[in-house]
């Protein structure tokens, strides 16, 4: 029986899933981004420089690339909401960690926060998968995903704000008192949705299955190599846009936050977008190549950002820039579905984001080393737009490989 075939599709029980695992996906991010886009505020608050924020990101991504290579065996042992749960729990604890002014526990705190991040996209593809139709796939994984572009624009919006009127550390202490709301309002969910959760599963039985079926699988492993890629354009722009602005553009902090909501909020858009492009055309990867030639584009253009731009100008360039750098995720997460070996969908979806996890560490920590070399953050674009190029390569080699890969299962 495949994954397809384990319950009859319900629009009331799809919406209501969607509805839960956006709200995990939003705190989550949420949480993720906070100190990001306060950057200037934290680095000010305990006297270190700003441009330590990508490593502090890629802390966070570090310990999520980590907590997803056994997604198998968590769904399988408690269960996908019970796994939402600990992420948020996860999420919650890292947060509450941040508000102490120390680089050192700040940075425990956010490898905690990873630990949680890495838990939500599994499980809520887990629930998806039980109650999603075929034929819109790509449509609803995108809807799912926009979780993230929203908890984005939260960051964007609120962050900024909480932090110039009660102090820097109040922004991760809303993150963690929501986070801990939301588990309280999970609670009555788990009985009927992790129902089929097998309480006598070992961690000594195929732990890290999700990462070996995805690289012994060529069309599978060239993705996760795309996904790596795409997740550092992804991240080093919604990691630096602030900073950049304040520093290279002569933004206020405010001013910057909202240009970060804008980006966010377009990733929702274009999530959706892609998603709905992609069910039509019926061709995720031609879908997602699109989107890396606009990223590399976005990249250059980046490097011309300076005082002399008009606010409609740079709020132009970063709304597109943002469509495409944050909305390939779910078009991206169902074309790996597309080349799972059968009953194994839900470990795919675990084992190909280990990988794009790594390019979130990656991105920031590279794009900060660089920064220090050349001085100037709207320069150092110019590695964003290779990082988008390599993606679009490693891309070109999916489709190639599936070609030659007779043990490949396309399932719809």
């Amino acid at each position: 029986m495949t994954e397809s075939d384990k319950a009859e599709p319900s629009r009331a029980g799809l919406w209501l899933i969607l509805l839960v695992t956006i709200a995990v996906q939003v705190l989550a991010t949420f949480t993720t981004l906070s100190l990001a886009a306060i950057a200037p505020d934290v680095a000010s608050g305990i006297g270190v420089s700003p441009e330590l924020v990508g490593f502090q990101v890629s802390l966070i991504y570090l310990g999520a690339a980590v907590m997803s290579t056994v997604a198998g065996f968590q769904l399988r042992r408690w269960g996908p909401v019970r796994i939402s749960q600990a992420s948020l729990m996860f999420c919650a604890v890292g947060a509450a960690l941040a508000i102490v002014p120390s680089v050192a526990v700040i940075a425990v705190g956010s490898l905690i926060i990873g630990f949680g991040y890495g838990m939500t996209n599994p499980a809520a593809s887990e629930l998806l998968l039980r109650l999603m139709p075929p034929e819109r796939r790509n449509l609803i994984f995108s809807i799912k995903q926009t979780g993230v572009p929203i908890g984005g624009v939260l960051a964007g919006l609120t962050a900024p704000s909480i932090s110039q009127n009660f102090g820097w550390q109040w922004a991760p202490a809303v993150a963690a008192i929501s986070c801990f709301l939301l588990i309280l309002v999970m609670q009555p969910l788990r009985a009927a949705w992790d129902a089929d959760r097998d309480p006598t599963a070992r961690f000594s039985e195929r732990p890290f299955d999700a990462l070996t079926v995805v690289w012994k699988s060529p069309p599978l492993r060239w993705l996760s190599i795309s996904g790596f890629f795409y997740a550092a354009v992804q991240l080093s722009l919604a990691t630096f846009i602030v900073t950049l602005l304040v520093t290279d553009a002569d933004f206020s902090l405010i001013e910057a936050g909202a240009v970060l909501a804008v980006v966010q909020a377009s990733g929702v858009f274009g999530r959706v977008a892609w998603g709905w492009v992609a069910d039509r055309l019926g061709h995720g990867l031609v879908v997602l190549l699109i989107m890396g030639g606009a990223c590399v584009t976005g990249g250059l253009l980046t490097m011309a950002v300076s005082e002399a731009w008009g606010t409609f100008a740079i709020y132009l360039l970063f709304t597109l820039f943002g469509v495409n750098a944050l909305g390939w995720t779910g078009v991206f997460q169902v074309e790996a579905a597309r080349y799972a070996p059968e009953g194994k969908l839900g470990s795919v979806i675990g084992g190909i984001i280990a990988p794009t996890y790594g390019g979130v560490i990656f991105g920031p920590a590279v794009f900060s080393l660089v920064f220090v070399a050349v001085g100037s953050y709207t320069t150092t674009f110019a590695l964003v737009a290779l990082f988008a190029g390599f993606g679009m390569l490693s891309l070109a080699l999916v489709g190639r490989s599936a070609a030659r890969d007779p043990s490949v299962s396309a399932q719809f």
